[in-house]
């Protein structure tokens, strides 16, 4: 105290030894205050480090490795570790460690903690307070405790639960294997406030994650629907070929020895373009059916080629309910930075809407070209249009003016999901009874980063 310069008061003369202990009490209270302060502001600019942090990750490993590379490398204890319930809510494992090339780590990830095994120890977690496991009251713990600890070969291990919403979620452990100081009340009730701020993390990544898995699961019930509706159509558009095919395979054994130049020439150049046509058919059905999982690389793609594949692909459908089907392109269309399949099923699914939103002899009109920075779609029908009080609802999940049997509502859902993932805008315009249009823009390159360019001489990926 004294050299901290809390004492700083003469003590006049005549003095007694009560005036020296009352001023020495002061000053050492004083200090004490002070260092109480100092660890009080250390403690919350820590706090509001790790919580500017680890707000801006919602992805679950990397978050985790900012947490524990926070605790490791800018708070100084020795090495971090991770523990997080299984998929199943049976045991706890650890999850993540740091520094990330420790070499125990192999070994920490073998060893399971359940509720079984170690009842004492998952009862102290779900107590919510965190405590200090010692190397030298190892044989005083429950079996994977004590491997645990044994593992880790630290002095001191100190264990602070992570309590989600409902329950607990895991474990956040750190030691100071290298012979570091003991841990004390201030590094008990930090760490306590790091876990709770790290398990409100943690819960709101795998909420974010759980939300990703679910769009793309609506994203393949979409596509699934989707492919139900062009099974017919896609029947009739195999047949055809096939007929052509069928035709010059049954007159090629006559055929055989003939010099028939047209026969072997056009006709047969004919079958070649039918094969091909029915492959690329299989083709374009089979993409619409993948996962999520294979279509998301963002590559530089043909937007009026899409759009051209889906009007091939839906000009049966259409003359199936006698509705002219027009395609009016630029010649001139730039690339543009996406992922293709995603593109074809925004495509497909505005043009069935328009078709099944026209009455017989109307008409649906595909319109493409270049504007703002990248390419619009424009698919415009002459059906009854949209009602006013419908306009701000037609990209709300489930929502359809068709019966129960006749549409999900989850189309423009995905379209407008699709469409914003890629940095563009999609809108609906309509006069009631006068048809609609829906318009969607999409930047050339929604990347930051990615290649200026598309690469000179490539084919466009449709």
């Amino acid at each position: 105290a004294i050299n901290a310069g809390s004492i700083y008061r003469f003590i006049p003369k005549p003095w007694t030894p009560e005036d020296v202990r009352a001023t020495l009490r002061r000053g050492i209270e004083a200090y004490a205050l002070a260092r109480e302060r100092e660890e009080l502001l250390r403690e919350l600019t820590i706090l509001n480090q790790v919580s500017h942090t680890l707000v801006r990750e919602l992805e679950l490993d990397r978050l985790l490795d900012l947490l524990l590379g926070t605790l490791v490398d800018d708070m100084g204890y020795d090495s971090a570790g991770l523990m997080l319930y299984d998929a199943k809510q049976e045991v706890i494992q650890l999850r993540r460690m740091c520094p990330f090339d420790d070499p125990v780590e192999e070994d920490l990830r073998r060893i399971a903690i359940s509720e079984s095994a170690a009842p004492h120890f998952m009862e102290r977690l779900r107590a919510g307070r965190a405590h200090t496991l010692s190397i030298g009251d190892a044989l005083d713990y429950e079996g994977p405790v004590r491997e645990l600890v044994t593992e880790i070969a630290a002095e001191e291990v100190l264990v602070s639960p992570l309590h989600g919403k409902e329950d607990l979620i895991g474990a956040l452990t750190i030691d100071n294997r290298r012979g570091g100081s003991h841990f004390t009340i201030d590094d008990r009730t930090l760490i306590e406030g790091i876990s709770n701020l790290a398990a409100i993390a943690i819960e709101n990544a795998r909420l974010v994650d759980d939300l990703r898995r679910s769009r793309e699961e609506v994203r393949r019930v979409d596509r699934l629907g989707t492919l139900g509706t062009l099974a017919a159509g896609l029947a009739h558009e195999i047949n055809n070929p096939l007929v052509s095919i069928h035709t010059f395979l049954s007159m090629a054994p006559e055929k055989r020895e003939a010099q028939d130049e047209e026969f072997w020439g056009s006709y047969y150049a004919l079958a070649c373009r039918e094969v091909e046509r029915i492959r690329g058919l299989v083709d374009t059905m089979q993409r619409l059916g993948r996962g999520g999982a294979q279509t998301g690389v963002r590559e530089w793609v043909d937007v009026a080629a899409i759009a051209g594949e889906v009007v091939t692909l839906l000009r049966r459908e259409a003359e199936l309910g006698h509705v002219a089907l027009r395609c009016e392109m630029t010649e001139e269309m730039p690339q543009v930075r996406a992922v293709g399949d995603q593109i074809h099923q925004v495509a497909l699914n505005l043009l069935l809407n328009a078709i099944a939103a026209t009455p017989a002899e109307g008409e649906v009109v595909v319109r493409m070209g270049p504007a703002e920075g990248g390419v619009r779609l424009e698919v415009s029908d002459t059906g009854p249009g949209i009602s006013p009080e419908h306009m701000e609802t037609v990209f709300d999940p489930f929502f359809t003016t068709k019966g129960p049997d006749e549409g999900t509502g989850l189309g423009l859902m995905v379209c407008h999901r699709i469409v914003t993932d890629h940095g563009g805008s999609i809108e609906a315009r309509s006069r009631e009874g006068e048809g609609a249009t829906f318009s969607v823009w999409l930047p050339r390159d929604s990347d930051e980063g990615g290649e200026g360019e598309p690469p000179a001489g490539d084919a466009p990926v449709a």
